[in-house]
């Protein structure tokens, strides 16, 4: 009895206290850094379902909310550009990366491949309200260079209209 008071003071004194202290960083990884890698060079996958000129990425966020929706983009944006630039020049014609809200044991990598596969949108089926971001590239036909990048923010709509960015962009 008392071994069990304890372990729920504690408890509830970690809950207290994280729920309480404001973290200011945004932190983003992958749902599936397997499924992810899959998706961008295509191996292990059926090539009848999957492109590698139209490739989907997979991530979870936590730690937007404090911050308001346009910085969020830009940070989200950033990372994108980071790491998926050279792909975007070299090989991928269409890329979408969604960020969903971080959670735990949500199962979203239990979605990922028959998402990717069977839905138009790639979107996770069911988890449309922990959709926080989308970011797409497309390149534009006879250049090869430039690419149009459209970031979409959801995360503090709560039923009001998201926030979306669209800007051209040169790969180089």
């Amino acid at each position: 009895m008392k071994t069990t008071f304890v372990i729920l003071f504690a408890a509830s004194f970690i809950t207290l206290y994280c729920s309480c202290t404001k973290n200011n960083k945004l932190s983003i990884e992958p749902i599936s850094q397997e499924y992810n890698n899959r998706f961008i060079t295509g191996k292990g996958l059926d090539a009848r379902y999957f492109s590698t000129k139209d490739v989907v990425q997979y991530y979870q966020v936590s730690g937007f909310d404090n911050f308001t929706s346009n910085t969020v983009l830009v940070k989200l944006g950033a990372f994108t550009d980071a790491h998926y630039k050279a792909n975007i020049r070299d090989s991928v014609q269409n890329l979408n990366v969604l960020f969903y809200r971080k959670k735990w044991l949500a199962g979203y990598d239990r979605h990922l491949y028959e998402s990717a596969r069977d839905n138009e949108n790639r979107s996770l089926e069911g988890y449309s309200d922990d959709l926080v971001a989308w970011i797409t590239y497309k390149k534009l036909k006879g250049d090869a260079v430039k690419v149009v990048r459209t970031r979409s923010f959801f995360g503090h709509a709560a039923g009001g209209k998201p926030l979306e960015l669209r800007d051209t962009l040169a790969l180089k």
